[in-house]
């Protein structure tokens, strides 16, 4: 059986393709053996679009096809790479892990399992689908352009995977480590400035790739594996927050900045000493989890009822403060 192939293109060349300035895309396509192929649309987005050239001999029985597309969404470029070769699919993954990529070793089990790679500000996506009767494979690569960061921990949501931290605050600023709910509930995370005051634990949904921005916590004190022989010397966590929350705020100060009473949870409670979520004001308190810390102890019977109000606790004196500030997307 014989098959015919355009000039080479492989994962690695889609990187190459990647790292230039837009006015050499064309040069770069054209020394591959691809001619423009206009505009189309790709996923939701006007895509430039490149065709491989194949030549055709009577012998032939496979003809094997490759597009390149290529546009921008947001913030993020995407080149995607489509070709009906099953073996070019198999060996560009395998180029990927040779190379250093990170992925899910969990979810490798065969050679038609798609994949996530990631490193730093790239990622690649591998997949199959089927067009027009034919298997098309498929090379997505994202790179997304680097954010902007301020003294609000508020822009740290900007940032949905383990590999995007990286790329921004670097390999020895963010670590891998795991986050303990209770003793038997943790979850796999990434730790930014772990041990300092600036420290931020980030909670993927997707455990496996690290990522998939669930939500963040900020607190002087963070039950991570590695955090916890540290955080007794740590202090107030420095992060602002844009609504004006900060590690270690009185429950005085708090009731101002919302400017309307709240409830939280007694110490009792399986919630114990979280402001409920549906509590209304100047702070959205879905979006923003506040656990509050009693530093005179739990003696006051008033701890004791399954929900307290603010100004309640204020009216009594108990000397209450944020103490874990979780920030969600």
């Amino acid at each position: 059986m014989h098959s015919t192939y355009a000039q080479s293109f492989s994962v690695d060349d889609l990187l190459a393709l990647s790292s230039l300035p837009p006015k050499r895309f064309d040069n770069f396509m054209h020394e591959k053996g691809f001619i423009s192929g206009g505009r189309m649309l790709q996923n939701d987005a006007m895509a430039l679009t490149f065709l491989g050239k194949t030549n055709i001999n009577p012998d032939d029985t496979v003809i094997h096809s490759r597009t390149v597309n290529l546009y921008k969404v947001n913030n993020t470029y995407c080149f995607a790479f489509h070709t009906s070769s099953w073996e070019e699919y198999k060996q560009g993954k395998r180029w990927l892990k040779k190379a250093g990529f990170f992925y899910a070793d969990s979810r490798d089990t065969s050679d038609a399992t798609p994949l996530l790679f990631q490193r730093k500000n790239l990622t690649i996506e591998t997949g199959a689908s089927v067009e027009e009767g034919d298997s098309v494979y498929t090379f997505l690569l994202k790179k997304r352009e680097l954010p902007i960061v301020s003294r609000f921990a508020d822009d740290l949501l900007k940032f949905d995977s383990h590999e995007y931290l990286l790329s921004y605050f670097g390999e020895q600023n963010v670590k891998k480590d795991i986050y303990y709910f209770s003793e038997k509930e943790m979850k796999h995370c990434s730790v930014l400035f772990g041990n300092s005051n600036r420290q931020v634990v980030f909670i993927w949904k997707d455990e496996d790739n690290l990522c998939d921005l669930s939500y963040i916590l900020v607190s002087g004190i963070l039950p991570t594996e590695n955090g916890l022989p540290f955080n007794d010397n740590i202090g107030r966590n420095k992060w602002d927050f844009k609504n004006g929350i900060y590690s270690g705020m009185s429950i005085r100060e708090l009731l101002e900045l919302n400017e309307k009473d709240f409830k939280f949870y007694g110490i009792n409670s399986d919630f114990s000493m979280m402001i409920e979520p549906e509590s209304k004001g100047n702070i959205d308190f879905k979006k923003t989890g506040i656990m509050l810390s009693c530093l005179d102890g739990a003696g006051s019977p008033l701890l004791n009822k399954n929900i307290i109000s603010a100004e309640e606790a204020v009216e009594n004196r108990l000397a209450l403060h944020v103490f874990y500030i979780m920030l969600s997307p």
